[in-house]
């Protein structure tokens, strides 16, 4: 049935319609390969006044424990050929290593402050510490452009065949979907598991990092 939204019943003090928004402690986002989520979240970072945290910058937050960058990509390496199930890495005495460390490294980036978290952790993750949470993906569709991006990265760089290249981002998201999957109970990559869906094809970078900034900040 169609309604006039001009003649629409008052909702007035309605708690289902009138929910005020409040910045989160903590925004974690997820991002296909080539989607420029890195470069988006260190942007929304910067106009917000929040911290960015990926893979490599959680590590710099807990150096006792040994575990480099290389050590990571090291096991990436050997999960990258398919998507790994829950069970398959739960089971893996290296998960259960690296997930040790980047639990204390989430601890450690969520005591400094507003922060967020890219790729590591899921929403359902930081609720369950205590702290308010929104979820954000970045996602892109267009092979020509994914191709472009991957090219500026120091790994696929001297890669020509485009095929290949759409392989090697295929493998990239196997690990992101694998981690994801075995440390949360929301699927990766699945949009309407998230808060906020950015297609950065047609927003661009600077765009979506405006629109994600938006959430790490209360309504004027």
């Amino acid at each position: 049935m169609a309604e006039d939204v001009r003649t629409a019943l008052d909702t007035t003090g309605m708690e289902s319609f009138e929910k005020q928004f409040k910045k989160p402690h903590c925004v974690v986002l997820d991002s296909a390969y080539c989607s420029m989520g890195r470069m988006i979240g260190v942007r929304a970072c910067r106009m917000s006044g929040y911290e960015f945290y990926d893979a490599v910058i959680l590590l710099e937050l807990v150096p006792e424990c040994g575990v480099s960058a290389d050590d990571l990509a090291a096991y990436e390496e050997k999960t990258k050929a398919r998507i790994w199930t829950k069970e398959e890495m739960q089971a893996d005495p290296e998960y259960q290593k690296l997930k040790k460390v980047f639990d204390l490294a989430i601890d450690r980036a969520l005591a400094k402050g507003p922060c967020l978290i890219h790729d590591r952790a899921g929403k359902d993750e930081i609720l369950a510490r205590g702290y308010t949470c929104i979820s954000a993906m970045t996602y892109a569709e267009k092979p020509e452009y994914l191709i472009e991006r991957a090219k500026v990265s120091p790994l696929y760089k001297d890669l020509t065949d485009g095929a290949l290249i759409l392989e090697k981002i295929r493998e990239e998201d196997n690990n992101r979907k694998s981690w994801h999957n075995a440390s949360s109970d929301i699927p990766w990559g699945q949009k309407e598991n998230y808060d906020l869906v950015i297609n950065s094809d047609e927003f661009g970078r600077d765009y979506s990092a405006v629109l994600l900034a938006m959430t790490m900040k209360d309504p004027q």
